[in-house]
C-alpha cells in the first residue's frame, strides 16, 4: 500500500510526531492546575492520521486525552497545530467532555455535542446542548463560550427554536455559598 509522504498512520513512528503531540499542549492553559503543565500528555483512540505537512493529527474512536488533571474526551477529535504554538483542539461526541482543576482545586467540566477549545485565546467554544459546570453552579444552552483566562462564560444566541418563535434560553443554577461554622472559645 502506497501513503503519500504527509500522511501518518498508527504503526508508523516518526520523532516529528511526537515533537508535534509535545508542542500541541505547550501553550499554557489558564484553567489548568499549575502543575498541569509539568504533567505528561496521554492520547488514547481506536485510531489516529497525522497529517504532519498540514499540521493536523485526527483520532477516532473513544478517544481520550489527558494532561495531569485536565481530561477530554469524544468520538472524534481534530487537533490543528500552527506555528509551532497555536492549536485549536475541535471534539464531537455523544457528548464530547471536558473536565480539569484550577489552582483552588475546584473542578470545571463541560459536556456538549460539539467543542472547540484554543490554547492561543483559552477559549472553550461549547455548542448543541451544552452544559458547563463550576463547582456546583451550571449554565446549559445550546451555545456556550467559556473565557479560561479571563473567567468570563457568556452562553446562549438569538438562535429560535422549532416550535415557537422565541430564542433557546440559557438557563443557570447558582448555588449558595455554605457558611462555616464559627467555633466558640
Amino acid at each position: 500500500m502506497n501513503l503519500p509522504n504527509n500522511l501518518f498512520i498508527l504503526g508508523r513512528f516518526r520523532p516529528c510526531h511526537l515533537i508535534l503531540a509535545c508542542l500541541l499542549l505547550s501553550s499554557p492553559f489558564t484553567l489548568a492546575q499549575t502543575s498541569d503543565l509539568n504533567q505528561a500528555l496521554h492520547i488514547k483512540a481506536d485510531s489516529v492520521e497525522i497529517r504532519e505537512q498540514q499540521g493536523i493529527s485526527i483520532y477516532k474512536g473513544h478517544v481520550s486525552i489527558s494532561r495531569g488533571s485536565m481530561l477530554i474526551k469524544g468520538q472524534l477529535i481534530h487537533i490543528t497545530h500552527k506555528n509551532n504554538d497555536t492549536y485549536i483542539i475541535n471534539v464531537e461526541g455523544t457528548p464530547a467532555s471536558f473536565r480539569q482543576l484550577n489552582d483552588n482545586n475546584e473542578e470545571v467540566s463541560a459536556k456538549s455535542q460539539k467543542m472547540t477549545f484554543s490554547s492561543a485565546t483559552g477559549i472553550l467554544t461549547l455548542n448543541k446542548q451544552a452544559r458547563l459546570i463550576q463547582g456546583q453552579n451550571q449554565f446549559t444552552s445550546e451555545h456556550i463560550v467559556y473565557n479560561t483566562k479571563q473567567d468570563i462564560v457568556q452562553a446562549g444566541n438569538n438562535e429560535m427554536t422549532n416550535d415557537t418563535s422565541e430564542p433557546k434560553r440559557v438557563s443557570i443554577t447558582i448555588q449558595p455559598k455554605q457558611e462555616k461554622p464559627t467555633q466558640q472559645d
